[in-house]
C-alpha cells in the first residue's frame, strides 16, 4: 500500500490538504517526483538555498570578529541571538525532514481517513471528522500567526525608515534590518547598499517561516490523527458485541458470537497503529528535543529583551515591541501545543487499556478472555514515549518546568544586569 497524493480529496484524508498542497509539501518527500543525478529535484533545491542561507549567516556574522565603526546595542545582540536560535532550529528540521523523506512519506499513509479498517472503528469515525476540523483550523491559525509574525518582521525597518528617515541619514549608524546581522563593512557602503542587504535578510525570513510551517503543522496534524485514532480504538473495545452479548445473556452467559473476530481486527488496528505511531516519534524525536531545547532559550532571551527594552531610558520604537512580542507569542504557542498534544498522545494511549476493561468481558467465553487478555498484554507492552531525560517525559507537566525554569533565569538575570 503506497500513498498516493494525484488521488487524493480534502474528505479522503484527516490532514489540512488544501494547506499542505499550496506550500507543495508533498513534493518534498513524492518518491516520483522527478530527480536529477538520482536526486529529488525538491531535495537539491533545499540543499542548494541551506547552502545560500548558511553563507549569508556566516558572512552577517563576521561583523564580530572585526572592528566594526558602530556600536551594537544590547538589544539588537538579543534580537539577533533569537534570530540565530530559531535559525538553527530550521536548519535542524529541514536536514530531519531530507534525511528522513521516505520515513515522511510513509507515515502520510496513517492521515487517510480509512487507515483503521476493523468494523468497530469504522463506527467511530465521526471522532476521526471531529478531530479533522479541529486540526485544520489549529493548523490554519498558526500559520496564519507565522504568516504575520514574519511580515511584521520584514516590514519593521521600512516603516522605521518611513518614520526616522532624517534621523537615520544624519545619524552615523546603520540602517535598521529585519535581524540587522553584523555584516563587515562600513557604515556608509552599508546605508548606500541597504536593499541588498535588505532583500538578503528577507530571503533567510521567508526560508524560516516556510521550515517552521511546514514542520510544525505537519507535526500538529499527525497529532491530532494519532489521538483520533486511540479514541477510536478505545470506544471499538468498549463496545465488542455489546449488543449481542445483551441478546444471549439470558441463554448462556459465556456465549459471545464474533468476539473473538472482532478482537483480532481490533487489534490488528492497534498494532498497524502502533507501527505508524512507532515511526512517527522515530522521525520527529530529534526535532521534538531541539524545538523544546531551542524555543524555551528563545523565550528567555525575547523576556529579557522585552524587560531590557522597558527598562531602558532610551526611546524605543513601537513597532520594536510588537515585532518582539508576535515572536514571543509564535514560540510560545509551538512549545505549548508540542507538550500538549504528546501529553494527549499519552493518555490516550492510556485510555484504551481502560476502554478494554469496560467492555462486557463477563459475558465472554473463555477464548474470547483470553484473547482480550492479549490484547491487554500488547498494549503494556507497546507504551512508547519521549522523554527528554531517562526520568522526565515531555508532557504538560514538563511544559510549565520549562516556563518555570526559564522565568528562574530570567530573575537572575535580571539581578545580575540590576547590580
Amino acid at each position: 500500500m503506497t500513498f498516493d497524493k494525484s488521488l487524493l480529496e480534502p474528505n479522503e484524508v484527516s490532514i489540512n490538504l488544501k494547506l499542505f498542497k499550496f506550500i507543495r509539501f508533498f513534493h518534498i518527500f513524492d518518491p516520483n517526483i522527478r530527480k536529477i543525478c538520482n536526486i529529488n529535484v525538491y531535495h537539491l533545491a533545499f540543499h542548494i538555498i541551506n547552502c545560500v542561507i548558511g553563507c549569508i549567516v556566516i558572512y552577517g556574522l563576521l561583523g564580530y570578529f572585526t572592528e566594526m565603526e558602530d556600536v551594537f546595542n544590547i538589544i539588537n545582540q538579543i534580537q539577533l541571538m533569537f534570530c540565530i536560535l530559531i535559525y538553527y532550529s530550521s536548519l535542524l528540521k529541514i536536514i530531519t525532514f531530507l534525511y528522513k523523506a521516505n520515513n515522511i512519506w510513509d507515515l502520510l499513509l496513517v492521515s487517510k481517513i480509512n487507515f483503521l479498517t476493523s468494523t468497530q472503528c469504522k463506527t467511530h469515525i465521526d471522532i476521526l471528522h471531529k478531530y479533522r476540523n479541529k486540526s485544520i483550523k489549529i493548523t490554519n491559525i498558526i500559520s496564519t500567526i507565522g504568516v504575520v509574525t514574519t511580515l511584521e518582521w520584514i516590514m519593521y525597518p521600512l516603516l522605521l525608515q518611513l518614520l526616522q528617515k532624517e534621523d537615520a541619514n544624519k545619524s552615523n549608524q546603520r540602517f535598521e534590518n529585519i535581524f540587522n546581522f553584523r555584516f563587515p563593512v562600513t557604515i556608509n557602503y552599508y546605508n548606500n547598499n541597504y536593499v541588498i542587504f535588505y532583500i538578503m535578510e528577507s530571503f533567510i525570513a521567508m526560508y524560516l517561516l516556510y521550515i517552521y510551517v511546514a514542520v510544525d503543522v505537519f507535526f500538529i496534524s499527525v497529532c491530532y490523527v494519532m489521538i483520533a485514532h486511540y479514541e477510536m480504538i478505545k470506544n471499538a473495545y468498549g463496545n465488542i458485541n455489546t449488543e449481542l452479548i445483551s441478546e444471549n445473556n439470558n441463554k448462556n452467559k459465556n456465549y459471545c458470537n464474533g468476539c473473538i473476530g472482532d478482537l483480532v481486527s481490533i487489534m490488528m488496528d492497534q498494532q498497524k497503529h502502533f507501527v505508524k505511531l512507532k515511526l512517527f516519534y522515530s522521525t520527529y524525536k530529534f526535532i521534538i528535543l531541539s524545538t523544546v531545547i531551542i524555543n524555551s532559550g528563545s523565550i528567555i532571551i525575547l523576556t529579557y529583551a522585552s524587560v531590557v527594552i522597558f527598562m531602558s531610558s532610551e526611546t524605543i520604537s513601537i513597532l520594536s515591541v510588537i515585532k518582539l512580542i508576535s515572536a514571543f507569542g509564535y514560540v510560545f504557542i509551538v512549545l505549548f501545543f508540542l507538550c500538549y498534544l504528546i501529553d494527549r498522545i499519552n493518555n490516550k494511549m492510556e485510555s484504551v487499556h481502560f476502554g478494554m476493561y469496560s467492555c462486557n468481558w463477563t459475558a465472554m467465553n473463555l477464548r474470547s478472555k483470553k484473547m482480550l487478555l492479549l490484547s491487554m498484554q500488547l498494549n503494556n507492552a507497546n507504551k512508547l514515549m519521549i522523554k527528554i531525560t531517562p526520568k522526565k517525559i515531555i508532557n504538560l507537566q514538563f511544559y510549565n518546568s520549562v516556563i518555570i525554569t526559564c522565568y528562574n533565569v530570567l530573575s537572575t538575570m535580571l539581578k545580575v544586569r540590576s547590580n
